[in-house]
């Protein structure tokens, strides 16, 4: 959660400088705060879209896991939220991510990036692994949904035990990509955004 706010300080030297009543130092600093929220997260998602080769990259797809709670004159501050479950590596960028039933014209390796300035990497078990007994690949399960996965060495599949457990590969969150943003990106010029803001309404209400 991203948290917005102002100080007691904030509304006094609104009040003393315009010489206004309180009810209308709140009114500015209310609509500064939500203006600051809404496009501080924004921003988040921009700065996603940006990082990471989220196949679901489109802003809008990002902002569905947020929410704002905005701020009101008797509450001075504003709240950004994010929700949403683990992404599946296939949701980013791999390389074929095609399904080849039954391996059928299927390349050797697999390969995968999370982050735009990443290289692609083999799907192994482990990094830099030279066997391909546990590599990854595309599956498509009974239900239709596909997904990158490897099997899982000593678990075994109870519709068919002579298999080994099939393991859908995840990856970072949608909430996760933002946050990672928000704190190495965006938080930094919150506050200076949050004063442009203030002057701006402050501007409107004086015409």
């Amino acid at each position: 959660m991203i948290h917005i706010q102002v100080e007691m300080e904030d509304l006094l030297k609104i009040e003393s400088a315009l010489n206004m009543a309180r009810d209308k130092s709140k009114m500015i600093l209310r609509n500064a705060i939500n203006n600051t929220a809404k496009q501080t997260e924004s921003r988040m998602a921009d700065e996603a879209k940006s990082r990471y080769r989220y196949k679901k990259g489109n802003k809008s797809d990002i902002r569905k896991a947020n929410s704002i709670e905005k701020a009101s004159a008797g509450k001075l501050s504003s709240t950004i939220r994010a929700k949403g479950p683990v992404n599946e590596l296939l949701d980013f960028h791999v390389q074929p991510g095609a399904y080849y039933p039954g391996g059928k014209g299927a390349p050797k390796w697999v390969r995968a990036r999370v982050l735009r300035g990443s290289r692609l990497s083999r799907i192994a078990l482990q990094p830099g692994a030279s066997g391909d007994k546990y590599k990854g690949f595309v599956v498509r399960y009974p239900t239709g949904h596909m997904a990158l996965a490897q099997r899982v060495p000593g678990e075994h599949m109870k519709s068919n035990p002579r298999k080994e457990l099939l393991r859908s590969l995840l990856s970072i969150s949608t909430p996760k990509m933002e946050e990672t943003v928000y704190k190495e990106e965006v938080s930094e010029g919150m506050y200076d955004l949050l004063e442009k803001n203030i002057e701006e309404q402050m501007k409107k209400f004086l015409k």
